[in-house]
């Protein structure tokens, strides 16, 4: 059985108006807390599985007794035109009144004991759901959060690039002014400066963005987040053959577990509209009271009651038979969902699954060519202060060392995502992958 996972509340959340700025950073557990208690979609899926789990109860109480109590009283005024035999010719005033208490017991109600079963499948149902819109939620701010990261690099590296292309500007213009280059030179160090600057005002735009976004599912206006340190782990996944987690996320996905109990329920249906066919039997009894005046005088009477009533349908003019194919066409249609639920586990698992495995190639390998590009940008600036290189080839260098810099920030996150959305795909997502990427976090 599948069980909300509470995250501890030991992180105080201090509301922030928009665009104020944090006193401290925010990690990745206090963002997922926030969102935990504020994204409308998660919080639609446990109002969902709290309304599920109502319908045990109501199920149940269908094969309880039933008990009823109605109570009449009523003022007749009777104008006798004629006299009879029995009595005079005049009017009659007087009351009539009685109660009737009744209590019917299910004997045999075949429908109402397939409902009941129907009910525990569909709250093992929410349950997977609601399991599932938890996992959905992790990696949901996980994205988010590391999108605000993202374009908070994409902003540092911009803000680094107009800084050194402003000096190389700069130098070029001094060195055009003193006969040392054209001013081809000047021109191409302007352009390069220009680009960086439009490239920094979309990085904040694109800051801004991403600040929306988490306050989507959060609720709240974030600004201040814990940055990704370089203590974070490349962990290959256990374990290391594609077939084994594939076969791991067709037994556990939560998507596929939901849609097997999807099918139960549906199958359940069937049974529950053939039970129209099926006879029923019902205990019944009843104590009534009555009292009643006339013209011959009142009279009191007390009944009780005990019988077994018995309904054995006949005809139905084919309401039954008719909901009886149409439960078994709805069927049909969750054990395609089911079969779609299962395909959709394997690719699901298989690309996250080669994500992490090519994104720990991808880290290591872009970290050595940011460092490439640095050690490359040096000596392109030493060799254009000597001469011996153009301001473009200048510009051409320090992009390259940018697009170096950024690529390798995004490889590092996309690798952690990866490896939230193979464990996702396996139905193995957990809070404790939370805690474990936010030790990679620094203040």
């Amino acid at each position: 059985m599948f069980f909300i996972h509470n995250v501890s509340r030991y992180l105080s959340l201090i509301p922030i108006v928009l665009y104020s700025v944090n006193c401290f950073g925010t990690d990745l557990v206090g963002v997922y807390t926030l969102a935990e208690k504020n994204d409308p979609t998660y919080l639609q899926e446990i109002a969902s599985y709290r309304a599920t789990l109502e319908s045990r109860p109501q199920a149940f109480s269908q094969l309880l007794p039933a008990v009823n109590l109605t109570a009449d009283t009523r003022r007749l005024d009777q104008d006798i035109s004629s006299a009879s035999a029995f009595g005079s010719a005049g009017e009659v005033n007087f009351n009539n009144r009685g109660y009737t208490l009744s209590l019917t017991q299910p004997i045999f109600r075949r429908d109402r004991f397939v409902a009941l079963e129907q009910s525990d499948s569909e709250i093992r149902q929410a349950e997977a759901e609601l399991a599932e819109a938890q996992q959905d939620l992790i990696v949901r701010i996980s994205e988010r959060y590391f999108d605000v990261l993202s374009s908070i690099d994409n902003l540092a590296f911009a803000k680094s690039e107009v800084k050194s292309l402003s000096r190389q500007l700069e130098q070029a213009k001094q060195r055009f002014e003193v006969g040392l280059s054209a001013i081809t030179d000047v021109q191409e160090a302007q352009a390069g400066y220009d680009l960086a600057i439009a490239q920094e005002i979309q990085a904040l735009n694109a800051i801004d963005n991403a600040q929306e976004a988490m306050r989507e599912l959060t609720g709240d206006y974030i600004t201040n987040f814990d940055e990704l340190g370089d203590n974070m782990a490349l962990v290959k996944p256990d374990p290391d053959t594609i077939e084994s987690w594939t076969e791991l996320a067709i037994d556990q996905n939560l998507g596929v577990i939901a849609a097997n109990h999807a099918t139960e329920t549906a199958r359940k249906e069937i049974d529950l509209q053939s039970s129209g066919h099926y006879p029923t039997l019902d205990f019944v009894a009843s104590q009534d009271y009555d009292s009643s005046g006339g013209r011959f005088g009142a009279t009191k009477t007390h009944t009780t009651t005990f019988g077994i009533e018995l309904n054995i349908p006949i005809y139905s003019g084919g309401l039954v038979s008719s909901q009886t194919r149409e439960a078994h066409e709805n069927y049909n249609i969750t054990m395609h969902s089911l079969e779609q639920a299962r395909r959709s586990a394997q690719r699901l698992t298989r690309e996250a699954y080669l994500g992490v495995i090519s994104g720990i190639s991808q880290v290591k390998a872009l970290n050595q060519a940011v460092i490439s590009s640095e050690t490359a940008l040096e000596a392109t600036e030493a060799g254009f202060e000597v001469g011996t290189r153009t301001s473009v080839d200048v510009v051409a260098s320090q992009r390259a060392t940018s697009e170096a810099r950024r690529d390798y920030s995004q490889a590092r996150y996309e690798y952690i995502l990866d490896t939230l959305r193979l464990k996702q795909a396996t139905g193995t997502l957990s809070i404790e992958d939370i805690n474990l990427i936010n030790t990679w976090l620094t203040k």
